[in-house]
């Protein structure tokens, strides 16, 4: 029988935050390499006033505090789902995924979307990080430039092969490494901030107001590079369930803000004092003996930013194949303590080629950055308007703060969704590209269940009168005990249906199990299995587990067929395997989704593996299924 995962948390503290800080904190630990320079940029580059300096200090201030600090640390992080995060965490908390018109139609919309652009994001992330930090060469040794390209795919490939090892070791090795990191951002920060002191006058928020007022046409721009220092941010939310909600508040308030926050404004004061340095102000930020330790040191850290995007995309991609809006993918449980640790195989590969691509297609992180944060900012709109709904519905707030609560963070995060937009023709369109191409995914997967759901129904019958038929005349009765896979426990599997008309085979014992997936991530072991004896010859069993739960129907199912006189390993598993054809034209945008699904179905992992079934006593019946 399968080792029972706990989700607890790690026994000592002080290691958690650590891993914390090598998990969820490392991507937006990681923008002061771009975020700044972009927004100096946006601004205007090397004739960049005093003020203009002081203005984009304030907006990253205040950017950081309310849409990181307030409203995923503070207010956010509490809306968890038995402990797991993420946007479709929030889907489940308001019961989207089992029927939505109307209004809950538009919040499913928002939540699949939402869902989507965190899934380009993870292809994105890595890519413009490890290539800001391999771009210090061009600070520190000019004439290795042309390497940049190699060097930064060569590390992209080893984060991802990296994967394999684990969330739970990754986070051991990679938190010290950003403790080192963040540290040193902060150390950094006061050498720069001791320059020019006078640069913590940004604290005020109308350096930022009047920066936006001065400079009209550049808003966009400007808001669009002050979103760089809050991507991530995200990734708190999408990873609440390997750390929770108290492990994340202290390393966020206590480490990751004030580091980030100091570096910033000391690269704000190194320009003050020394203009030219708008060109690679973080790097120029460092005393000439440390530029070649800072480079390896920023490189390591873009890796482990990479982590915190892959990691909530593993997470994410697990909820979603449980609650049927993608095709099901092996999964591989990478902890003993936490089940919430996986790896995903092929979806990790396809990420790993996506942004090797994307690396040697743009070439530099200034021309990345045009793409950067679109998806990013959608995604958080999308987390905003489930998060309001949940907490009129949860919360139970009176109506004027419920108004105020939408009202302030609509105002934050359609600014900065709006701002982002403006990179569409420069760039943007990919993320876009990507996100439309995943949610045109989950769609057809989610359509395709329900038709094919249809469909079965048509090759079957009610459980009920099947059991009542009783064995036909002249039908051949098996010894062996055999255990039937059903999609709707009130129904016959169509196996069972089939072999008993075609072949008028029947077995001595049969059990019809149907395996379900809870709104929530876990199902205690007591609630898991329920037994209804239907006659002598067939019993029903239901089996839940939550949508972030191993599904091991074998070892949950053992115990209750043995209390039933039934031996689990000597019964052989029966289950239906259908070969979906789409419609033979395309005549519209559902034969389109048709043909989608029927290509997902074909290259979906085999239930016999998604399900632990033992493969040498499992029968498989094909049978088509036209959509």
């Amino acid at each position: 029988m399968a080792k029972r995962r706990r989700a607890g948390r790690r026994p000592i503290p002080f290691a958690a935050e650590m891993a914390a800080l090598g998990v969820v904190f490392g991507d937006i630990g990681t923008s002061p390499l771009y975020a700044f320079k972009q927004g100096l940029n946006a601004v205007g580059g090397a004739g960049v006033s005093d003020a203009d300096v002081l203005g984009l200090l304030s907006l990253i201030t205040w950017a950081v505090i309310l849409s990181v600090t307030i409203k995923y640390v503070m207010l956010v992080l509490r809306a968890d789902n038995d402990g797991e995060g993420g946007i479709l965490a929030l889907v489940t908390l308001l019961d989207l995924h089992r029927s939505a018109n109307g209004k809950r139609l538009f919040l499913l919309v928002a939540g699949l979307i939402g869902g989507a652009m965190l899934i380009g994001d993870g292809v994105l992330t890595p890519a413009i990080s490890v290539l800001s930090a391999i771009e210090g060469l061009e600070v520190i040794a000019p004439a290795l430039d042309h390497w940049i390209v190699a060097a930064t795919v060569l590390v992209i490939m080893l984060v991802f092969i990296s994967q394999r090892a684990g969330t739970e070791r990754i986070g051991a090795f990679y938190g010290p490494v950003m403790l080192v990191w963040f540290l040193s951002l902060g150390a950094l920060g006061v050498h720069g901030i001791v320059q020019a002191p006078q640069v913590v006058a940004a604290l005020d928020p109308r350096h930022g107001i009047l920066l936006l007022a001065d400079h009209p046409l550049l808003a966009g721009a400007i808001l669009g590079a002050t979103f760089l220092a809050i991507t991530g941010g995200e990734a708190l939310y999408a990873d609440l369930g390997h750390f929770g909600r108290p492990v994340i508040t202290r390393a966020w308030l206590t480490v990751a803000m004030p580091a980030l926050l100091l570096n910033y404004y000391g690269q704000g004061a190194n320009v003050l004092v020394h203009r030219d340095s708008v060109r690679n102000p973080f790097y120029d930020l460092a005393p000439d003996l440390f530029e070649v330790p800072l480079l390896i040191l920023a490189t390591l850290a873009t890796v482990i930013a990479s982590q915190a995007i892959i990691t909530g995309v593993f997470s994410l991609a697990k909820q979603a194949i449980e609650l049927g809006y993608l095709p099901p993918m092996r999964i591989r449980y990478t902890s003993e303590h936490n089940d919430q640790h996986i790896y995903v195989g092929r979806l990790n590969w396809i990420m790993m080629l996506a942004c090797a691509a994307i690396v040697v297609s743009f070439g530099s992180s200034d021309r990345l950055a045009s793409a950067y944060g679109i998806a990013v900012a959608m995604a958080m709109v999308s987390t905003t308007i489930l998060f309001v709904a949940y907490v009129r519905r949860s919360w139970h707030w009176p109506l004027p703060a419920l108004i105020a609560l939408a009202g302030g963070l609509a105002v934050i995060d359609v600014s900065f969704a709006a701002a982002n937009l403006t990179k569409l023709h420069d760039g943007g369109w990919l993320p876009v590209t990507i996100s439309a191409l995943v949610l045109v995914i989950m769609v057809s997967w989610r359509r395709g269940l329900e038709g094919l759901g249809i469909q079965q129904r048509r090759f079957t019958e009610p459980l009920d009168d099947f059991v009542a038929k009783g064995r036909p005349p002249g039908c051949a009765v098996s010894p062996r005990t055999a255990i039937f896979l059903s999609r709707g426990g009130a129904v016959t599997p169509v196996a069972l249906g089939r072999l008993s008309e075609l072949l008028n085979v029947q077995f001595t014992r049969a059990v019809i199990v149907s395996v379900w997936i809870a709104s929530r991530p876990r199902v205690p072991v007591d609630e898991r299995v329920r037994v209804l004896p239907l006659d002598s010859a067939h019993l029903r069993v239901d089996v839940r587990f939550g949508y972030m739960q191993q599904i091991d129907v074998p070892a949950v199912l053992g115990p209750a067929l043995y209390a039933q006189g039934i031996d689990p390993d000597e019964a052989v598993y029966v289950i239906g395997h259908e070969r979906v054809m789409p419609p033979d034209d395309i005549l519209g945008v559902r034969d389109v989704l048709s043909h989608v699904f029927a290509f997902l179905a074909r290259n979906a992992e085999r239930s016999v593996d998604r399900f632990g079934l033992p493969r040498p006593r499992t029968i498989e019946i094909g049978y088509p299924v036209r959509l």
